[in-house]
């Protein structure tokens, strides 16, 4: 009976150490669970906060310079060309010389910058592509302000700043200003424009290949308009506003046109949202930035300058807002640094008449690169905090 009662109370002890470990287990386990919701939580708040911070003033342009090509490779932003603006007067434009050789480095990690080798063509608004970590300039001009004395240069030049030099390259088909470009699949697009001082808008697309240095012409663009901004989604370009009738009228256009570089066709898309022109385009997974710009009012110059960035997502053909930048300007150059988005530089009208500006302002959308080394998953980066209002395309 002893014995009974003794395996009974041992087994009864069992019973109950067993209970009470699984309680713990439960209890830790809830704990770990707390936790581990409370860290998720804390990082979703912090990816929110991110998006929410509105713009930064980061640094300024090392001169007061416009016009001039950006390029991104790695952690780095390139400024390339342009013209040295220390002389503008407000109300009285940019009285030239037009076109600088100098090459001037902002490292996004360090917040400094530094020189690089000067680009052996001195040019302005000239535009430049990254293949493989090479930029490559295209385009642009040089020279007074009279437009019979400028220079139209069809060199391409390539800059490599691992070893900070320049070659050149195969010399564009025809001259060009004021055109679009963009990278699909290693081979450079260049999209309408104007050709020289005639400023004539052109529906003409050439295509550079860097790994044979030749240059292949694509579908026209439905379209001619120069001043437009281009955009690479996947293999698909967005040609984006831009300008027509000039120097006739000066027409803003809001049509958005899709060019798919598999089957060479050209759609269109639903329009922008305004006739702003003179903006600049970035792309933050998947979705295109339209940063800034002007509307022009229909009399001489007046324009009125503007704050706000629309972004468009082409998949969906939809509208959304992030905040407004810190003050209305058409920005001189625009870029992408692991989910960031910098304005470098830019002009508008503060009330004074209108001047340029220096500063260089960041805004932060939350969304990290993917990586298999421990970054966030492309889930966790659809956290990041959406715009606050939107707008569907018809």
């Amino acid at each position: 009976m002893k014995s009974l009662k003794l395996f009974l109370s041992t087994d009864l002890l069992y019973s109950q150490n067993r209970k009470e470990l699984s309680m713990s287990t439960v209890l830790s386990s809830k704990k770990v669970l707390v936790i581990g919701v409370a860290i998720f939580i804390a990082l979703v708040m912090q990816t929110e906060s991110f998006a929410d911070q509105g713009w930064e003033v980061i640094t300024q342009l090392p001169p007061k310079r416009g016009a001039f090509a950006t390029a991104v490779v790695g952690h780095k932003v390139y400024l390339i060309g342009g013209s040295v603006f220390e002389k503008a007067k407000r109300d009285k434009g940019i009285l030239g010389p037009y076109g600088i050789s100098t090459v001037e480095v902002y490292d996004t990690q360090t917040n400094a910058w530094q020189k690089g080798t000067d680009m052996p063509t001195p040019r302005h608004a000239a535009k430049a592509a990254v293949v493989n970590g090479t930029i490559f300039v295209f385009g642009g001009w040089n020279g007074p302000v009279d437009f019979a004395l400028r220079k139209y240069p069809v060199n391409v030049e390539a800059y490599n700043p691992r070893t900070d030099t320049w070659v050149q390259k195969q010399d564009m088909p025809v001259p060009r200003v004021d055109f679009g470009i963009g990278v699909v699949d290693g081979k450079i697009y260049l999209i309408g424009g104007s050709m020289r001082a005639n400023r004539e808008e052109i529906d003409r697309v050439d295509v550079y290949n860097p790994a044979t240095d030749t240059w292949a012409k694509g579908r026209e663009m439905p379209t001619p308009r120069s001043n437009l901004s281009v955009a690479v989604v996947g293999n698909h370009i967005y040609a984006i506003g831009g300008l027509a009738g000039w120097p006739r009228v000066n027409f803003g256009l809001t049509v958005i046109e899709e060019y798919d570089t598999t089957s060479r066709q050209w759609r269109e898309k639903g329009d922008m949202l305004d006739t702003r022109d003179w903006f600049k385009t970035v792309v933050v997974r998947d979705s295109i930035y339209i940063i800034g710009g002007s509307i022009w009012k229909g009399v001489g110059f007046a324009r009125e300058y503007l704050a706000s960035v629309n972004v468009y997502d082409p998949q969906r053909d939809s509208w959304n807002d992030i905040p407004a930048m810190p003050m209305p300007l058409t920005p001189q150059g625009a870029a992408v640094v692991n989910g960031r988005v910098y304005v470098l530089g830019g002009a508008g009208d503060v009330g004074k008449g209108w001047d340029l500006f220096p500063d260089v302002v960041v805004y932060d959308t939350g969304f990290r690169a993917v990586t298999t080394k421990g970054k966030l998953s492309t889930r966790w980066g659809k956290l990041k905090a959406e715009p606050q209002r939107q707008h569907q395309t018809p």
